[in-house]
């Protein structure tokens, strides 16, 4: 995603991976993990879950509804998105959309951080993965990679990594933390785990939500609340805050819900706006991914530069809306936008 709207594709994968990929973004079963299964129509088999189970929380300053998982982690309403308590917050007051740049450095909270990935390189640990499942896996970090500036390498003594275990679930599915969280960052697959799913999730380490989650996809798309799971309505709500990646909605995106999933009878939950069906998510990135992910990440191979790296740079102002990447200069130093705050890149000269 990739215009000044850019989001957090989700996740907006930067196509909308952007912000979110802010954010770039929210939200993609078995009936024992409360994730989403890919089946043949992308239907979704999920446990009745107790309103009980569940509390309102902020997410990038929106309310959304969250279980608590014995991980510690949340889960978005049974959604495969995994937060951890510092993403969230307990009022909408807390989210900062335009942080000043130092916030960080000076101790003010920033609400729903999501943290893009150290030079674009994602770590991995693998931990209890069938042959099978390794096999998809290798094939979904040759997908991203082939086609972005993105690189996945095994952990030696990073301290910024995931691991990538086996849920023990029977089923082509997989829950994933949302972009770099130091040690506790993770993937868990199921058994049956397709490289249409761990392509999906990996989208979810790099930092992405969900695409329907944009707040101009109802210009391209309809969300049928009439057949969502009571539970799961919250996993198609419209973020306003999340910045994209990429100023185009994209239905083939890997972070794009598939037309019956959460379908509590059936029906379609997401069609296009004359009432057909989506594409069904096919195991690839899509080109606005691909657009999206890159200028998220963009290539390190440049070379060093000598010259000064806050020429052509504007300072940074608070009516401004910035995109992932965006750099600004505050206070006599070069920051560059993250999702939801702002990395010191060097002082200025």
């Amino acid at each position: 995603m990739k215009s000044k709207s850019k989001k957090f594709r989700s996740g907006r994968i930067v196509s909308t991976l952007q912000f979110l990929l802010i954010f770039m973004a929210l939200s993609l079963a078995s009936c024992t993990e409360d994730v989403i299964e890919e089946q043949d129509e992308g239907t979704v088999n999920e446990e009745v879950l107790s309103e009980s189970q569940f509390v309102t929380k902020y997410f990038l300053g929106e309310p959304v509804k969250v279980r608590l998982e014995d991980d510690g982690t949340y889960s978005l309403a049974g959604s495969d998105t995994r937060l951890f308590s510092e993403q969230l917050s307990d009022n909408a007051g807390s989210f900062e959309e335009n942080p000043v740049p130092d916030a960080a450095e000076t101790g003010l909270a920033l609400g729903g951080g999501i943290r893009k990935w150290t030079d674009g390189v994602v770590y991995y640990v693998i931990n209890g993965l069938s042959s099978s499942v390794r096999s998809e896996l290798q094939k979904s970090f040759d997908e991203w990679t082939s086609k972005t500036n993105v690189r996945f390498k095994e952990r030696t003594n990073q301290s910024n990594y995931i691991t990538i275990s086996s849920s023990g679930s029977n089923s082509n599915s997989g829950v994933a933390t949302l972009g770099m969280n130091g040690s506790r960052g993770f993937i868990r697959l199921g058994t049956r785990a397709t490289a249409v799913v761990i392509i999906h999730e990996l989208g979810h380490t790099l930092g992405y939500i969900h695409e329907q989650n944009r707040s101009d996809r109802d210009d391209f798309v309809r969300i049928n609340f009439e057949n969502i799971q009571e539970d799961a309505v919250d996993q198609f709500f419209k973020s306003t805050s999340a910045t994209f990646l990429t100023g185009q909605f994209d239905v083939n995106s890997t972070m794009m819900y598939g037309s019956f999933t959460f379908s509590k009878n059936g029906n379609p939950t997401i069609t296009d706006l004359n009432g057909n069906v989506l594409p069904r998510r096919q195991a690839r990135i899509s080109s606005l991914d691909i657009a999206g992910t890159n200028a998220l990440y963009p290539s390190s191979d440049s070379g060093p530069d000598t010259t000064n790296p806050c020429d052509g740079v504007s300072e940074w102002s608070r009516f401004t809306r910035y995109s992932v990447g965006d750099r600004v200069i505050y206070r006599g130093r070069l920051y560059e936008r993250d999702f939801t705050r702002w990395n010191l890149i060097a002082n200025c000269n």
